[in-house]
């Protein structure tokens, strides 16, 4: 185990002397994404409005490869070797020979990198800032409720410190996004020198999101949403296709935000926002077994993620549409909350009444859930439990009739792989592969 540590540190510290080797001349603009909610597809979208221009070269991270071995990853263009120690020696002997090519010839390099950190221990965000240093970084949600990965830090105001750590990096003439509707975010604004422009729905926010409503497809299904920006006395109607949920929005008028800030046209950014294709598993809307709805939410989960999901599935309004609509929420476990993991699952439940129809747990601490839902009024009939992915996905497809006026929610922690159950709920699962999350053959391998 102490040899392993060992390896792993060397391996750390080679990478980033190679990708701080590989910038050294370049000097790409960097764009850093940090918070608990939306790193993702804030990072994506970003990269997409940056990418639509013709004259901009951009590179980000590959799926979440946030960490300390994801971003040098991504600014040497290198994938991760997962347990592989071979597979580790040809990535730095290839990073190697990347960060002198890079540096002999500066131009071939991107003009800009989209980095999105993590924060999963305490120093992750500062060690990354220090080396790779941001001239633009995004704070999006922080949220009200427990954030993810708050397990490892002695207490939630150290874990928002840690997020933080972004926006002290900034220089004095840099800029600092930040979500304005997020109390904890934006409270963080006090710690950068930068310059800051806010982005929400709220009032004075510098990017100002409004009339956000979801779009529907002539079948009745929901399609996607629609919403208004507003910036500098400007307005701009924007549609991000395929997905559901304020999340993606607020995502939206950050890449907004970097966009007006590279002097880009607004009009252009609605388009390059209403071409981009989402990823998977964020909420996404993908079509069901018997013509049902599924809103695929598998990568990950957190209580104010979980809250946000629900809301959006509340907000879903089919009864004009589609006779008999059934709501059906799949909740699976909520991983990394440390010593609040109960009183979170717990609450969880206090937000299904008059919200879904039908609720189905999967592992062991999603049992409070439901738990705490029955004691709230739900009906204890409506609720079903699972240990694992699997036998939910059985049970929804075997023992459950599915209905194409049904929309069923799917979220779970990664650990769950509750994409499993989504995968068996597809009306093609054959498309698995192209639609769903963890479907590399390391991921499919692990138990």
């Amino acid at each position: 185990m102490i040899f392993h540590q060992i390896g792993k540190n060397l391996v750390i510290k080679l990478l980033a002397l190679e990708a701080r080797i590989a910038i050294s001349r370049a000097k790409p603009k960097i764009i850093a994404v940090t918070g608990s909610v939306g790193k993702t597809s804030t990072k994506d979208l970003i990269y997409t409005v940056l990418a639509s221009s013709l004259t901009t070269s951009v590179r980000k991270n590959e799926k979440s490869l946030n960490s300390e071995f994801g971003v040098p990853l991504t600014i040497l263009g290198l994938k991760t070797a997962w347990n592989s120690p071979i597979d580790w020696l040809i990535n730095l002997l290839t990073g190697f020979y990347r960060a002198i090519t890079y540096s002999l010839k500066p131009k071939t390099y991107p003009q800009y990198l989209v980095l999105e950190m993590g924060a999963d221990h305490p120093g992750d965000i500062k060690y990354n800032v220090t080396n790779f240093k941001p001239t633009i970084g995004v704070l999006t949600g922080i949220g009200t409720e427990v954030p993810v990965h708050v397990e490892f830090f002695s207490t939630i105001e150290d874990l928002v410190r840690e997020k933080s750590e972004l926006l002290k990096a900034l220089p004095e003439d840099g800029i600092a996004i930040i979500n304005r509707d997020d109390a904890r975010a934006w409270e963080a604004r006090d710690s950068t020198r930068a310059h800051v422009i806010s982005y929400g729905f709220t009032g004075d926010a510098n990017i100002k999101g409004d009339n956000l409503r979801i779009s529907y497809a002539d079948t009745g299904q929901p399609k996607g949403m629609n919403l208004r920006v507003d910036y500098a006395g400007k307005s701009v109607p924007v549609r991000l296709c395929g997905v559901l949920g304020k999340g993606h929005a607020y995502s939206a008028l950050a890449a907004f935000a970097v966009g007006v800030n590279m002097g880009m046209n607004i009009i252009n950014i609605a388009d390059a926002l209403g071409r981009h294709k989402f990823a998977p598993c964020r909420l996404r809307i993908l079509e069901g077994r018997n013509g049902s709805t599924l809103i695929d939410d598998t990568y990950n989960s957190s209580p104010s993620a979980v809250k946000l999901a629900l809301e959006t599935l509340y907000d879903i309004n089919l009864g004009s549409r589609i006779p008999s609509c059934r709501k059906i929420a799949v909740l699976g476990d909520m991983l990394e909350l440390g010593e609040y993991s109960e009183s979170e699952h717990k609450k969880v439940g206090t937000w299904i009444r008059g919200v879904i129809d039908v609720l189905v747990c999967v592992g062991e601490r999603a049992k409070w859930i439901g738990e705490s839902a029955i004691s709230d009024g739900f009906p204890p009939d409506h609720v079903h439990y699972f240990p694992d992915s699997v036998s939910s996905g059985n049970f929804l497809t075997s023992d459950f009739d599915i209905r194409a006026s049904d929309v069923i929610l799917l979220k779970a922690s990664q650990s769950v792989r509750l994409e499993r159950a989504t995968e068996a709920l597809l009306v093609d699962p054959s498309k698995a592969n192209e639609l769903l999350v963890r479907q590399e053959k390391e991921w499919k391998n692990k138990k």
